[in-house]
């Protein structure tokens, strides 16, 4: 299959999985990976997340734990649709970015997050990651990854698990996959 075919596959598997789901069981399922993020103590400085859209996986309700115990939180930034994605730090109310996706006020101090979250369509144990399509969490970290060091860790529903994906080139590989049911540490 191809990249845009496993693409529609997984957003639908995704779906129809998390509308299976009640409000009690996504709240556990979300605590389940909160759990997971803090006991692999891989957490660290600041934290990147994003606001989730749709059926994806969402770390917004555990930014308050994280800044319980002493981590910062930024989200992705955008100036427009063409531009490169940027952090800025999470501090006030959110407004709508260039893609219609919650993002913090452009007065917000800018952020180069240490560990990021990162949303995905699907994953496989070797780090491989099919995202939206758009590439920008993959331009962030190829320019990060220059600088310094960062943990790209992938939130996911276990149906979003693959055996193997196919991976280009450009693909910055994840260091680590959190589901409800377990955090894998990818391999090489």
């Amino acid at each position: 299959m191809t990249k845009n075919e496993l693409r529609t596959c997984f957003n639908k598997a995704r779906q129809d999985f998390v509308l299976s789901l009640n409000f009690s069981q996504i709240t556990v399922a979300i605590q389940n990976v909160q759990s997971r993020l803090v006991d692999a103590r891989l957490l660290s400085g600041t934290i990147g997340g994003y606001a989730a859209m749709t059926s994806e996986l969402d770390p917004a309700p555990m930014f308050g734990i994280f800044r319980d115990n002493g981590h910062s939180i930024a989200l992705p930034w955008f100036t427009d649709r063409s531009a490169d994605m940027t952090f800025k730090m999470l501090d006030g109310p959110l407004e709508r970015g260039p893609f219609g996706i919650s993002q913090p006020s452009p007065e917000n101090d800018m952020a180069e997050p240490d560990t990021i979250l990162i949303p995905l369509v699907a994953a496989d144990g070797y780090g491989n990651r099919i995202g939206q399509g758009q590439g920008h969490f993959d331009r962030y970290l190829a320019k990060s990854r220059k600088k310094r060091p960062i943990v790209a860790i992938g939130l996911a529903w276990e149906c979003q698990i693959a055996d193997q994906l196919p991976a280009d080139p450009w693909d910055q590989p994840l260091d680590f996959i959190a589901t409800p049911d377990r955090f894998i540490k990818v391999t090489s």
